[in-house]
């Protein structure tokens, strides 16, 4: 009896060993992120004067295309042709125009809750507190960079170094860097320059071209330094009634 119900315990383990399912594998659908689509526009226009951009100083120039988000989320503009923004550069020497002429406004708000960009057509740019228990702070945005001018491309080299603040910038940028060959290329707002030590050097193998015309013709200006000893340097850039007018070293 005790032999009969040994092999009958060993035969219905057996049984169930035979019949158990291997685990099967469970395939995951990965979703893919979701991406950010842009806010619909409720307000779009094109600017028929200046606009200004609230705390940023920004002119926004005429012809530039205005979207207010339908839900006050973002304004976004778009610059007309020869414009373009413009960042501070990572070392806080120069600043560089974007690639584009797009950027984004958006309102901050230093406590809880959130603000709302806002659009007066007399005012321009500005922000709403909506539920913000702090203060609104507005500014433009480019991919993770803040906006913080805007630069005319088809203003004259002249004039561009003649202002005051792109002199301060390259002082700054000459001062910066230890460099020892007697030219050197250097860009700033987009704009190509050499800053020479040696001119009979540059000179010799300095040319301006523009399409074969003698349109592009080679300027020079002179600045003076920031450092407590005083001293001078010189840039040099072509200029001229062309479009695309570069200067080459050869």
């Amino acid at each position: 009896m005790r032999s009969r119900f040994v092999l009958s315990f060993f035969a219905i383990v057996l049984f169930v060993a035979c019949n158990k399912k291997e685990p099967e594998a469970v395939e995951k659908s990965v979703t893919a992120p979701k991406q950010e689509l842009p806010a619909e526009c409720g307000k779009e226009f094109i600017a028929d004067k200046p606009v200004k951009v609230g705390e940023t100083g920004i002119l926004l120039p005429v012809g530039t295309r205005i979207c207010l988000a339908a839900d006050h989320s973002e304004i976004r503009v778009e610059l007309p042709k020869d414009y373009s923004f413009a960042v501070d550069a990572a070392d806080g020497i120069a600043a560089r125009p974007l690639p584009i002429g797009i950027a984004t406004y958006h309102c901050i708000c230093s406590g809880g809750g959130a603000c709302q960009v806002a659009f007066i057509d007399e005012l321009g740019f500005g922000c709403m507190h909506s539920n913000c228990s702090g203060g609104c702070t507005g500014a433009f945005i480019y991919k993770g960079y803040s906006v913080n001018r805007v630069i005319n491309l088809s203003d004259t080299k002249d004039e561009l170094f003649g202002l005051p603040d792109v002199q301060e910038s390259v002082r700054s940028l000459y001062e910066s860097k230890s460099i020892t060959e007697p030219y050197s290329k250097e860009t700033l707002y987009g704009v190509s320059f050499y800053i020479v030590r040696d001119e009979k050097a540059f000179l010799a193998k300095a040319s301006c071209d523009c399409e074969g015309t003698k349109a592009c013709t080679l300027k020079v200006k002179e600045l003076s330094l920031n450092k407590a000893e005083g001293g001078r340097f010189k840039i040099y850039y072509c200029d001229g009634a062309c479009n695309g007018c570069e200067l080459t070293v050869n």
